[in-house]
């Protein structure tokens, strides 16, 4: 039986894969394959990978709500630019936790021109550039047109410090939400750039660096409504373990959110972080 991926390629259905993505999510062997084998069943020919998706997050809500929002963490990623986060901000945020200092849009001079920097980090005296590839829609690749405009960036930089018109910087890289095209693989390799996307590397994509601490996004909730999701973004709380840092009151007055809102949200957050 065959599926159909968001980029419209053909795919054998696996069970395995629906097992280990819920098995990631925090559910025990057993219920991951009660999932898989129902999910089989429902499956037909030509389903789509969307629909698939849909179905197991109903059966996990059913079971277990945490697993299903951590089931879910991809959806939660696109879900932050409706929500009014930005993406470069949710980068930033995220390697602050993996001890890099952080700053998001700085400007640098090039030789030629000047470059607004998504996030510039810093680390062991080392300082790196980044540039963020966001996309909110599923099947979108980051191609290697966005990889070389990224490579330009960094020359243009590194040749306006060798001048002095700019700070030194050592290393650039680009995260994205969705996975790299090959040839965007072949030349980050080629040219010595961090590609970091939706399960790439193997062992430190995107997904691995949000769970390994669980950095997981307020848009995981469940509990809240895009009306709510804007106004946390309003007053940039953007992570789950963020709604375990204040008292409800006092998120209350910083959101706008009513306090039975915020209560409930924390219950769910304090299942998905533990």
């Amino acid at each position: 039986m065959f599926v159909i991926k968001t980029t419209g390629e053909r795919e054998e259905f696996s069970r395995e894969k629906i097992i280990k993505t819920c098995l990631r999510a925090g559910v025990s062997k057993e219920t991951a394959e009660k999932i898989a084998a129902e999910a089989e069943l429902h499956a037909y020919e030509g389903i789509t990978t969307q629909e698939i998706l849909q179905f197991v997050l109903r059966l996990l809500s059913r079971k277990e709500v945490a697993a299903a929002a951590r089931y879910d963490l991809k959806g939660s990623i696109m879900r932050l630019g409706p929500a009014g986060f930005l993406f470069e901000a949710f980068v930033g945020e995220l390697l602050k936790e993996y001890g890099y200092k952080t700053k998001t849009h700085v400007f640098l001079n090039g030789k030629c021109v000047k470059h607004e920097i998504d996030v510039i980090t810093e680390k062991q005296g080392e300082t790196t550039i980044i540039e963020c590839k966001y996309h909110n829609a599923p099947g979108i690749f980051t191609g290697v047109k966005d990889i070389l405009y990224t490579y330009a960036r960094f020359l243009d930089v590194k040749e306006g410090a060798a001048i002095g018109k700019s700070r030194q910087v050592n290393a650039v890289s680009l995260f994205s939400n969705t996975k790299f095209s090959s040839d965007a693989e072949k030349y980050g390799k080629c040219k010595g750039i961090e590609l970091v996307g939706w399960r790439y590397p193997q062992d430190g994509g995107l997904e691995k660096l949000i769970e390994e601490k669980k950095l997981y996004p307020i848009t995981v909730l469940r509990t809240l409504s895009r009306e709510d999701l804007q106004k946390f973004s309003a007053s940039k709380m953007m992570l789950c373990k963020d709604l375990l840092r204040y008292r409800p009151e006092d998120l209350k007055k910083l959101t706008g959110v009513s306090e039975g809102k915020i209560k409930a949200a924390a219950r769910e957050a304090e299942l998905i972080l533990t």
